[in-house]
């Protein structure tokens, strides 16, 4: 799922997963777009969220 990328704020990446019911190895695909993150998960069903303003 990873390809080796780290995202800087990982922990609050897998408390929102875990908020949405989402496991690790049901994720597709993750697309980061400037103001939002997409998860299309391997049964088809897609979650976005906003970003959090990086101060």
């Amino acid at each position: 799922m990873t390809y080796g990328y780290q995202p800087e704020n990982w922990p609050t990446f897998q408390d929102e997963l875990a908020r949405r019911g989402i496991e690790s190895a049901d994720i597709e695909k993750v697309e980061l777009r400037p103001k939002q993150i997409v998860v299309t998960l391997r049964s088809g069903r897609v979650e976005a969220w906003e970003t959090p303003k990086v101060t």
